[in-house]
This record gives structure tokens, sequence and C-alpha cells, in this order.
């Protein structure tokens, strides 16, 4: 029987763990359409492990390992997925691992990956899929995932000369050892679909791949398993990590703003107007006024300065200035109504009682 597998390897921010979540709850939908979806080195839904494996060979360290604990080296664990799936029935294996991405990042990663797929058995094709979104959504997003995280990073324009790994905005250096070793043919590239109004494009589009189709039955819109940090918080957070503020501390604030925010954005939701509709409506009185007015009235340089809106980043700015505003006033209100004075009053009362004391003590 000839076999496929099939490794999906992200892109990171592109929906993989949704898609992956969703493979893992549907096993026998798979399977009844011949796909193994295998547990062998699944964890949280993912086969991170195969990918990982290759990357601590590599000698690659840190943070972005997740403490990877190298169960076993790359030849042994992607030697026994190789043999999983010749003793399998099922004629195509599917994998996925948004971490698979990394691995052209490193050159010695590469050769490993290169070695571990050349010892496949006769007759194993391979495809790969890789979800792509533009370099510069990419990278935003991926900068908030490292605040998310928790990692210590500069600012957006610093990072990305940086921390960020040039696989999430060089394309080619993520993607061209996958084509290198398997040919151009067996890469299968598609753009990342995020559609709010249809939480389950992605997933249609990913089956299609497939070539399955995806009965409505089995999609059901839930919360997202891997939400981004609202970015208009992620500036604040990510100062207060490079400061060393607690990990408690730092939680509390972002519950505290995601609130406040929700509050804001909901006042916001009520406006009936948009701006656009405001400057349509004030072009169409200028050109009511222009027949009505002498030509004394410069109706025309109106026109070239109608209301105007501000752009989101002053919204999400000036939102994020007044919970901390709030927060400050809040903190001073708590301050205030602490009774400093009270206290005051009462340590100098007993401070005197105690000089009485030592007084009448020493007279004795």
């Amino acid at each position: 029987m000839q076999k496929k597998l099939i490794i999906h390897i992200g892109h990171y921010k592109t929906g993989t763990t949704a898609l992956q979540v969703f493979l893992s709850q549907h096993l026998r939908f798979l399977a009844n359409r011949g796909i193994s979806y295998p547990d062998l080195m699944m964890h949280n839904a993912k086969h991170s492990a195969f990918a990982f494996s290759i990357l601590a060979a590599a000698g690659v360290t840190g943070r972005l390992m997740h403490d990877y604990p190298a169960e076993s080296p790359p030849h042994e664990m992607w030697g026994e997925l190789m043999r999983v799936i010749d003793a399998g029935t099922s004629p195509t294996t599917l994998i996925s691992s948004e971490e698979f991405m990394r691995i052209g990042q490193f050159p010695a990663a590469v050769d490993i990956l290169r070695e571990v797929l050349s010892n496949r058995p006769e007759g194993l094709d391979i495809q790969i899929i890789a979800y792509l979104r533009d370099p510069q959504a990419h990278v935003q997003s991926w900068y908030n995932q490292l605040i998310k995280m928790n990692l210590p990073v500069s600012d957006l324009e610093h990072a990305t000369c940086g921390t960020i790994e040039d696989i999430h905005y060089d394309y080619r250096r993520a993607l061209e050892p996958w084509i290198n070793i398997v040919g151009k043919e067996n890469v299968i590239l598609r753009p990342y679909v995020n559609n709010r109004k249809d939480p389950a494009a992605l997933h249609r589009d990913f089956f299609d791949v497939l070539g399955i189709p995806l009965p409505d039955k089995l999609v059901r819109a839930g919360a997202d398993p891997n939400p981004r940090l609202d970015d208009r918080v992620s500036e604040l957070l990510r100062l207060m990590q490079n400061m060393g503020f607690p990990r408690a501390s730092i939680n509390a604030v972002r519950s505290q703003a995601m609130s406040y925010l929700e509050t804001q954005d909901a006042k916001r939701s009520i406006e009936e107007k948009s701006i656009e509709d405001i400057r349509e409506q004030s072009l169409e009185g200028l050109g009511w006024l222009s027949e009505q007015a002498s030509d004394a009235l410069p109706v025309a340089e109106f026109s070239k300065h109608l209301p105007m809106g501000v752009s989101q980043d002053v919204v999400d700015r000036n939102m994020l200035l007044g919970f901390v505003f709030s927060e400050f006033i809040q903190l001073r209100q708590r301050v205030q109504n602490f009774g400093i004075p009270d206290v005051i009053t009462r340590v100098e009362a007993l401070e005197a009682k105690i000089a009485e004391m030592t007084e009448v003590k020493s007279d004795s």
C-alpha cells in the first residue's frame, strides 16, 4: 500500500492550536477517511517532540524549547514513527506542530531533519502543509505571544531586529529547507484564514487541503484555545515584566486592564455613526451650502478639512492611559482613606505616653 506522511508545520500564530485540538477531538472521523493522527509523542494535541528532538540535538536551548527533556535522540524518535506508519493500516498519517517551523532557523537542525526523513520506509511519500500571514501581521502577533509567555523583550522594532528569529519575517529561511528536502511539489502553502464571522473557515480550508469535506455538524464555534493577548495592554505588561514585577502582580494588572477595556469598548459600541458617516454627511452639507452662499465663502477650501477621526493607535494609547490614570486615582483614594492623619495622631500620643512612663520610672 502506498502511504503518505503529512507534516503540518505551522506557521506560528496561524490557528495551529485550534486545528490541533480539532484533529485530536475527531480521531474517528479522520480514521474513517484513512487518516491517522497518532498519539505517539503527542502532548497537548500536537507532536512538538519530533521537532524539539531535532532542535535539541542541534544544540538549541532557551525558553522557547519549553523545558523539553530530550526524551530520545531524533533518529530513534523518528524511526519509531516510521515503524508505526509502516505497520499501520491507515494510508495517511498526519502530525502537526508549529515548532517544526523553527528548524529552518538552525542549519544543524536542517541537516538532522534531512537525515531522519531520508530514513523513511520505501514508498512513503511526504507532504508538507504550512499557513502564512503577511510578515508585518505575523511579527506583531508573535511579539504579542512573547509578551503573553512572560518573556522579556524590548519594543517591537528592536525585538524584530534582535530577539525575534528570522523565520518570523523571512519565509525563505523558514520554508526553503522543507522544499529542498521533499520537493516544491510536495509543499502546500496556504494563506491564514481569520474570519470572525466564520470561526470554522480555517478548519474547512485545512480539510479541503486534505481532500475531505468537513460536515457542518462537526464545526462548533468554541473558545479560542490560544487567545491573543489584547495588544492594548501588551506594552504595559511588557514593561512590568522587564522591570521584574512578580507574576502575580502582572496577572492582576492584566485582569484589571481587560475588565477596564471591556467596559470602555461597551460604551463605544453604542455609537450610532462612524467617522466615515460623519465626513460624508458634512461633505453633503457643504455641497448644499455651495449653492446657497456667495463666492465669499470658501466652501471648496472647507471641503478639504472635513471632521477627522484619530488613528486606532491613538485610540488604543488613550485607552491604556485612561486605565493607568484610573489605577493611580484609585490608589491615591485608598491611601487617603487609610486615615494617615489619625495614625500620626495616635503614634504621637503613644510616643508621649511612653515618654511620660519613662520619666516616671527614672524619678522612682
